[in-house]
């Protein structure tokens, strides 16, 4: 779990990758362990699908086609389908822990700039992968069942770099775990302000609109609702104008890089470790291309009615849609991911600027600023080309609303689980309920981890 290795230093950015267990002795390794940590992101389990895919399929936005059975388990919520990403997450965090150890001294050669902004890369890698750690195998802060609350994931800060420095800890609380992810990003926004650490492709990597905006998700979870302004407010500074207008809003998807993306995972072509049968293009779509007219591979995983329902007849976003091929021609199907990088290597955006949006505007909404939270959900819904909402629309109606624009601009995105379960809400299924008090909400921490660490603590049910 804590060491990965690769034949090779590859020089492309940004998939370098290096041994965790070399010395980390030139600015030129250094760059390399960083893009191996950002190279976990590319993993199955992790943005190549799963973190994406899964969070649709355990929650009410998706229909199954049991053609072919890959991921059925998770759509019927059957006991141990879920998500897994412990083993990839923790050998990143183990990589993260050995550069900031390496750069406390840094080696000859290396500038006080280059520390600072791998640094910040670093912690702000760190908080990404513990936030998503937390949130799979934990309860979230505000909601949770207390009896069975076992906390969250354990929290690993020191460098391993070999089985003699291993140590077994327990589960820590989920405020442990959130206030190392608050000091991280942190530490990642006055890092990396001001800072550039590419200038063509600025998306792929941490940066401090990176780091704001991951801050108002963390921040909206933590039901920290000053603290999602504050980020969001930094993050819509700097990043703000990338958002999509109405009449280039599909076109933007069709492009390589999404236009209002502020960190994605960049897939190059050889990156995808199966392409044939588990990139998003082949789970969400049965086309090849966008103008493809024959079926290829699975699209097993669609929309469902009451999901497409929901989007008005004059909605932009509708466009995104479209009639699956061959065996899923009744079939709705999304096309956010349909090979625009490549076929089957399409980048995903993990944090871009409508979610920002939609977090700030959530947060007002809950403090009672109402006025303020209308002007932020009304940029989403005029930008799909709907009224604004009514001026008299305020308290839980006006929640209620950005949910609801939350979910219908967010759809495939990964995130629909997780809003109903930081939420503290139940899954309403037509093939069954999953209530938010049962078991299946929470993912089993592999058994191989729990047989090897006699500290932790299996989630309840399993």
């Amino acid at each position: 779990m804590l060491f990965s290795a690769c034949d090779s230093v590859l020089d492309v950015t940004p998939k370098q990758s290096i041994d965790s267990r070399e010395a980390l002795e030139s600015p030129e390794a250094i760059q390399a362990a960083i893009n191996s940590v950002y190279a976990y992101l590319r993993q199955t389990s992790q943005y190549g699908r799963d973190l994406v895919a899964i969070p649709e399929l355990l929650a009410d936005n998706t229909e199954h086609t049991n053609n072919p059975t890959a991921l059925y388990g998770q759509y019927r919520n059957q006991p141990g389908a879920h998500m897994g990403i412990w083993g990839s997450s923790y050998a990143a965090i183990n990589e993260i822990n050995n550069i900031l150890h390496v750069l406390e001294e840094p080696p000859v050669g290396v500038s006080e700039e280059f520390e600072e902004t791998i640094a910040g890369q670093a912690y702000f890698l760190r908080a990404l992968y513990y936030h998503n750690l937390s949130r799979i195998y934990g309860y979230d802060p505000k909601s949770r069942i207390d009896e069975v609350d076992y906390g969250s994931v354990p929290l690993l800060v020191e460098p391993v770099l070999g089985t003699d420095q291993v140590t077994y800890p327990s589960r820590a609380d989920i405020e442990q775990i959130y206030e190392l992810i608050y000091d991280d990003l942190e530490m990642a926004f006055n890092l990396l302000e001001g800072k550039t650490v590419d200038g063509s492709d600025p998306e792929y990597y941490g940066s401090a609109a990176a780091a704001a905006s991951l801050f108002s998700r963390v921040a909206l979870y933590n039901e920290d609702f000053e603290r999602v302004i504050t980020e969001a407010d930094k993050a819509l500074e700097l990043s703000g104008g990338r958002f999509m207008g109405h009449d280039n809003y599909i076109a933007g998807w069709r492009q390589m890089k999404l236009p209002e993306s502020i960190f994605e995972v960049v897939f190059h072509l050889g990156d995808h470790s199966n392409p044939v049968n588990e990139s998003l293009r082949v789970t969400f779509t049965s086309r090849q291309t966008l103008s493809s007219t024959s079926f290829s591979n699975r699209g097993n995983v669609v929309v469902g009615d009451e999901l497409y329902e929901l989007y008005p007849a004059d909605d932009v976003r509708r466009g995104l849609f479209m009639n699956g091929l061959g065996r899923n021609a009744n079939r709705t199907e999304i096309t956010k991911f349909l090979s625009r990088s490549a076929i089957n290597h399409d980048n995903v955006p993990v944090i871009r600027v409508s979610e920002v949006y939609l977090n700030r505007a959530e947060a007002y909404a809950r403090s009672g600023m109402d006025e303020q939270a209308r002007q932020d959900v009304n940029r989403i819904r005029e930008r799909a080309g709907l009224n604004p909402v009514p001026e008299t629309l305020s308290g839980q109606g006006l929640i209620d609303e950005i949910l609801l624009q939350r979910r219908l601009e967010l759809a495939f995105e990964g995130h629909r689980f997780f809003d109903l379960k930081r939420l503290g809400m139940d899954i309403i299924k037509p093939i069954g309920d999953v209530r938010f008090d049962e078991y299946r909400i929470l993912a089993p921490i592999p058994y191989s981890e729990v047989e090897r660490n006699g500290n932790l603590q299996q989630n309840f049910g399993y």
